[in-house]
């Protein structure tokens, strides 16, 4: 499992929307639109799915460079 994040559009860090998924279930899913508070400029940012990615630490780690 991993969790989708988001990019913040304030600072370019990457977010976690606190939603959790592998990466087959959210490519599959229904494209939607959802908010964040973002901890690291104090805000709220709206998002769509297709502005997500799942990071899977497990499966990235395997990654050069990761």
């Amino acid at each position: 499992m991993g969790m989708v994040m988001i990019k913040c559009p304030e600072t370019g860090d990457a977010i976690s929307t606190g939603i959790e998924t592998d990466r087959e279930r959210f490519r599959c899913s229904a494209v939607f639109f959802s908010r964040t508070y973002c901890r690291v400029c104090a805000a709220t940012h709206e998002w769509f799915a297709r502005e997500a990615w799942v990071y899977e630490p497990a499966l990235d780690s395997r990654l050069p460079g990761g």
